[in-house]
């Protein structure tokens, strides 16, 4: 008996000891998010900008103590700017590393791909560059930086119902430019025709062709890259369309698409909307000096680099929080109450788990973008 009792004291005082050990361990280990981008393909210029901004922003949090004394560690993941390897990437994200939070998808598609399984298992899914208006719907557990389309959307259909009676647009056949294409159709007043063209495609001239026959006021290219609005932007050129132009995002940031097309667009009375960051500020100035050092590049995009900065900002405020950093719940609760001043402004989530804010319209002038006055 006695045997029993000093062999059940001993096993006992080891279990304490282990429990003790994993205790410490778990204090100490890094907190592992899962991350998904486009970093191969069409997309992998945005999902190698949000990389590298994740990547500076999470060195600077570790290097300062980290989320209460542990790092954070981000595993990345090829999503590949489409849903069903966005899905696979999910998948193994939560079932072989375990994570209980996600930081992505980069395109649109890869979110909403990647949505149903994070849903499924209650996991947090953050994007802060994914913009579709269908995100809106896709979880209880998915959160982004990035406005939804639907405020762009509306704002080139009030602009073009206040200047046009009849528009056409070229659509790419992704989740990003559909749903895009969809909210400006639904809140134009006049007619639209459009031409859908698929990501694989690379001549556009009998499609621009037929919309110029059809009689339209203005052309809304609605590509889901900067690489492919340059293309579309070039056989407009060929063309000699003269019809003014609407245009997405990937027209408003100073990169190659104005750059080489500016005169183009300008005469034609090129116009945009966006939502804009505070990229002026000495602290955005920092971490492009910081990136450039380290990537040789500045930022390709720099709203988008905002709101990845801002989306980790949150991310490790969140974590730093919660007394779990796997109660996906309690996590959920803590980012429908953040209200963080960041790069792209004051950062709120709404019930659908999207952020508050707002699109303006820009007319390009040359290389330059400048806000466009309206009576709106």
């Amino acid at each position: 008996m006695k045997k029993f009792i000093v062999g059940f004291i001993t096993l006992a005082l080891l279990t304490a000891c282990a429990s003790d050990t994993n205790v410490k361990k778990n204090e100490t280990e890094p907190i592992m998010i899962g991350a998904i981008g486009a970093l191969t393909g069409e997309g992998a210029p945005y999902g190698i900008l949000t990389q590298h901004t994740a990547k500076i922003r999470v060195d600077q949090i570790n290097a300062a103590g980290g989320i209460n004394g542990r790092n954070l560690e981000l595993i990345w993941e090829d999503g590949k700017c489409n849903p069903g390897d966005a899905s696979k990437a999910a998948q193994k994200l939560i079932g072989v590393d375990k994570v209980s939070i996600i930081f992505g998808g980069v395109c649109s598609g890869e979110t909403l791909g990647a949505a149903p399984i994070t849903e499924k298992k209650d996991v947090i899914l953050l994007s802060s560059i994914s913009t579709s208006a269908e995100i809106s719907a896709a979880g209880d557990y998915v959160f982004r930086t990035a406005p939804s389309d639907a405020g762009q959307g509306k704002m080139l259909a009030k602009y073009a119902s206040d200047n046009f009676k009849k528009v056409g647009i070229l659509v790419e056949q992704t989740d990003y430019a559909v749903a895009l294409a969809d909210v400006f159709t639904e809140n134009f007043t006049g007619e639209v025709v459009t031409e859908n063209f698929l990501t694989t495609e690379a001549d556009f001239h009998t499609r621009i062709a037929k919309l110029k026959e059809s009689g339209v006021d203005a052309l809304f290219v609605n590509a889901n890259t900067p690489n492919k609005t340059s293309i579309i932007y070039k056989q407009l050129e060929e063309l000699g369309w003269d019809t003014p132009l609407l245009g997405n995002e990937w027209i408003l940031d100073n990169n190659d698409v104005l750059v080489n097309h500016a005169d183009f667009i300008a005469d034609r009375q090129g116009v945009g909307a966006e939502f804009r960051t505070n990229t002026s500020s000495p602290d955005y100035q920092r971490f492009v000096t910081k990136y450039e050092a380290e990537f040789g590049e500045k930022p390709l995009l720099d709203n988008y680099a905002c709101t990845t900065l801002d989306a980790i900002d949150i991310m490790a405020q969140v974590l730093g929080r919660v007394s779990d950093v796997t109660d996906t719940d309690a996590i959920r609760d803590e980012l429908q109450q953040v209200s963080h001043q960041g790069f792209s402004g004051l950062v709120e989530f709404d019930e659908n788990g999207d952020v508050r804010g707002a699109h303006e319209l820009y007319q390009f002038n040359g290389t330059e973008v400048v806000p466009l006055n309206t009576d709106r």
